[in-house]
């Protein structure tokens, strides 16, 4: 006998179910995200290469499945990392709009909750938000920033791997609906 593969593609409605969360749950969780944001890079220079507030709008497309629910998360989320970092108001907003859009249609077609899965779709919405990053910066604000392929995506990689860990320990706060 064949070992069994876990099936991936939801088949059903019942099988792409959608999660509760307390109530203050993603609150303090959004606000967690934008305070490390902002604090860990001064006191651990690596933690430049983190993006918590992305982290945080991939999760909520998945597991709500709402598109324009996690577009609004990600506008939002986007615009408060904007505001507390150095590039132009609107640059974030714009790319973890998209990010969440793109996200909750893949999680209510696919299950989400395998850890490579998560992995991959960290990894790529990472990428993705960095090459947003670059088009504006270089292309619509004249700005001559090099794209450095290799370290994008190891920080990529850092924050998927970061991400499977932290979408673990967050899935023991939802329930099912």
């Amino acid at each position: 006998m064949g070992a069994a593969v876990p099936q991936i593609f939801s088949t059903s409605r019942a099988e792409a179910a959608v999660f509760r969360f307390p109530p203050l749950f993603f609150p303090v969780v959004i606000s967690l995200a934008l305070i490390l944001q902002a604090y860990l890079p001064v006191v651990v220079h690596a933690a430049v290469y983190l993006d918590l507030p992305l982290l945080v709008v991939v999760y909520w497309a998945i597991a709500s499945r709402n598109a324009t629910s996690a577009s609004l998360l990600g506008a939002l989320l986007g615009l408060a990392q904007d505001s507390l970092s150095h590039l132009a108001l609107g640059v974030n907003g714009i790319a973890k709009t998209l990010i969440g859009y793109a996200n909750a249609s893949f999680g209510s077609k696919m299950d989400a909750d395998h850890a490579g899965i998560r992995w991959l779709a960290v990894f790529a919405c990472f990428e993705f938000n960095r090459a947003v990053l670059y088009g504006f910066e270089r292309y619509l604000l004249g700005t001559p920033v090099p794209w450095r392929g290799m370290v994008t995506a190891v920080a990529a990689a850092s924050n998927a791997a970061l991400a499977v860990v932290l979408y673990q320990g967050m899935d023991r706060f939802r329930s099912w609906v």
